[in-house]
């Protein structure tokens, strides 16, 4: 554990060199005026990726009162797009589509990277390209997309159909392999890697629990039951939505402290909540267990098609950000499929290009966005902070696809009323951490590929998605080496949702990588120990994708309720759609104004805002 990764370089912005040259230091993602300089690529990056240093520092001084009197840099754009995740690429490409190839776009970003949480960690080993994904991991039931996201993914030359061939659905259990229950000595005095289904009596056996918290869990997990009997519809929907999915299996089901420990972590990978602040509703909708047979008589509307989750690039969505931004910049990257991208190097020399229509201009901050003279009916003016310079730039039209909370500070001018609902909005704190390893015997020997880890400083630990796509091969053999990754969601247990979010929010901006590698290396080497693993042998490369402001939903300040499931919301609650209302030549877009981070959300956003600046 005292081992130096001496294979790679894991300091903050730099490139993993196990097998490869290191870009030089002229090229480096931190030197923030980077971006047109040969060798420039971020997706190699290891260290602390996500909210790098320094794509974060002048947005907390925005928030904080500083303000910024920028030097023209004498460009005018049709459109300036104020964040260059999904839904700023989107608004892009929609507004183009709209106003012809001849418009002139400028996206601005303040991380290094394109893709806002659509993030592309990649690896070098032994002359072998691994990519793993640092955010947005795939298309979630793309069937069941609405009209205008199904139709972007199809003309940006998805084909979900493929994935039937490219994910290998059956390779880990071809090897044996299982999912599993990591509980861990910190909140269980002992550490036990349990493999398989707990509701096996076998595999519950040995768990570090008492024979009352084994009993509770077995009934927990195969208990048909409901406990809301003798309640009405109405009155079950009711207490559902304001009780905790804690306090409803303690006190309804009467479940034991020792097997709530236990779940306690179940909704962080998708909701990135603890059972105390999740609605109990939404564990319900989740299938969760401890609601047996129980049905409110809620659901879709009968055309819901069932799909396995297996729409996953290696590099999860940003392969949608990648075909966004060659659709829109085809100079960036060669080829045009969904294959030949997965591979493709991009020159981000060509994103900012003076020459082309759309430009994409990376480490930049935006800090205010006004019409010129204060007419509403004007141009804006739109300041942004690029190597502790403000500049300023002149668009006939501007969409906002960033993080809402910052927007009153962005745009002063917008009704105050409005300005508070855009303040509302939440995000929820989330980490994925990549760790390379040389091989995955330890996993073989073991029996497992993935495990939820109970009491632990990451909630789960897995075997990267067999994915294998044009000329990119998925690792197939226990020989070969492959990405281990993790998630983590932190937050302060006993707060409400709002409350936990925050103090999250805190703890990763203070936490150092050296703090997250030895922890990977810590819990990796305690659940596989047993079957050979060795950190320090055995990884050698570790990328930390730290995104403080993660999901984004609403909250209503006046119930303390976050909107974890806006379409169950009252219509008068539903106040980020007031929220993202446009604003003379200014229109909003971004998952915030859904209340739902999903990727086809952030499409359907970018489609609206652009639509409501044509009609305007």
């Amino acid at each position: 554990m005292n081992a130096d990764i001496t294979r790679r370089d894991f300091l903050n912005g730099m490139v993993v060199s196990v097998g490869a040259a290191l870009l030089p230091n002229s090229a480096q993602a931190t030197h923030v005026g980077a971006q047109d300089l040969a060798g420039y690529y971020p997706p190699a990056l290891t260290g602390m990726r996500g909210s790098h240093p320094g794509s974060f520092e002048v947005a907390h001084r925005l928030r904080d009162g500083a303000s910024w009197v920028g030097e023209s840099t004498g460009e005018t754009y049709d459109l300036v797009v104020v964040g260059g995740g999904l839904s700023g690429l989107s608004a892009a490409y929609f507004y183009r589509q709209a106003m012809g190839a001849s418009a002139k776009i400028l996206v601005l970003d303040n991380h290094d990277d394109f893709g806002g949480h659509a993030k592309r960690n990649e690896f070098q080993i032994d002359g072998r390209l691994l990519i793993g994904y640092g955010g947005t991991m795939l298309l979630e039931a793309p069937a069941n997309y609405p009209v205008v996201a199904k139709r972007l993914i199809r003309e940006l030359g998805i084909d979900t159909q493929r994935f039937y061939e490219a994910f290998d659905q059956k390779l880990y259990a071809s090897l044996g392999l299982l999912g599993g229950t990591f509980f861990d000595r910190a909140a269980f005095g002992t550490d036990h890697l349990a493999v398989g289904n707990l509701s096996d009596p076998k595999v519950l056996d040995g768990v570090p629990l008492s024979a009352a918290g084994k009993a509770d869990l077995a009934r927990l997990l195969t208990d048909e039951r409901h406990y809301l009997e003798g309640m009405a519809r109405a009155a079950r929907i009711d207490y559902l939505e304001r009780t905790d999915y804690r306090t409803y299996l303690k006190e309804r089901a009467g479940i034991g402290d020792e097997a709530l420990k236990a779940i306690e972590s179940l909704p962080h990978g998708v909701w990135s909540i603890g059972i105390d602040a999740l609605p109990a509703r939404t564990a319900w909708s989740s299938g969760y267990p401890g609601f047996g047979s129980l049905d409110l008589g809620i659901g879709d509307d009968g055309g819901w098609v069932d799909e396995p989750n297996i729409f996953h690039f290696p590099d999860g969505n940003a392969t949608v950000a990648r075909q966004l931004v060659r659709s829109l910049i085809p100079r960036c990257a060669p080829g045009s499929g969904m294959e030949d991208i997965v591979t493709a190097r991009f020159d981000y020399g060509q994103l900012d290009d003076p020459e082309s229509a759309v430009r994409i201009r990376l480490n930049s901050t935006a800090v205010g966005v006004r019409h010129i003279g204060g007419k509403h009916s004007n141009p804006l003016q739109v300041i942004y902070v690029r190597d502790g310079k403000a500049r300023t730039v002149t668009g006939g039209q501007v969409v906002m696809a960033c993080y809402h909370a910052i927007i009153p500070r962005l745009c002063p001018e917008l009704p105050e009323a409005q300005r508070a609902l855009l303040s509302s909005s939440l995000r929820s704190p989330l980490v994925y951490t990549n760790a390379l390893i040389r091989n995955w015997h330890s996993f073989v020997e073991l029996g497992l590929h993935r495990a939820r880890c109970a009491g632990s400083y990451y909630y789960r630990a897995a075997l990267d998605y067999p994915v294998s796509l044009g000329d990119y091969a998925c690792p197939k053999d226990p020989d070969e080496p492959i990405l281990v990754h993790l998630i983590r969601a932190p937050g302060q247990p006993g707060l409400s949702a709002r409350r936990q979010f925050a103090a999250g929010q805190r703890d990763l901006l203070a936490t150092s990588f050296e703090t997250f590698e030895r922890q990977t290396r810590d819990l990796l080497n305690r659940m596989l120990g047993k079957g050979g693993f060795d950190a320090a042998r055995d990884i050698a490369a570790i990328t930390v994708n730290r995104w403080p402001h993660g999901y984004a939903y609403a909250y209503d300040a006046k119930t303390d309720r976050v909107a974890f499931e806006p379409s169950q919301w009252p219509e008068d609650q539903r106040h980020w759609r007031r929220a993202s209302r446009p604003f003379g030549n200014i229109s909003i877009a971004a998952t915030d104004a859904a209340s739902n981070a999903m990727t086809e959300a952030a499409i359907e956003e970018a489609h609206r805002a652009v639509s409501e600046l044509s009609r305007g």
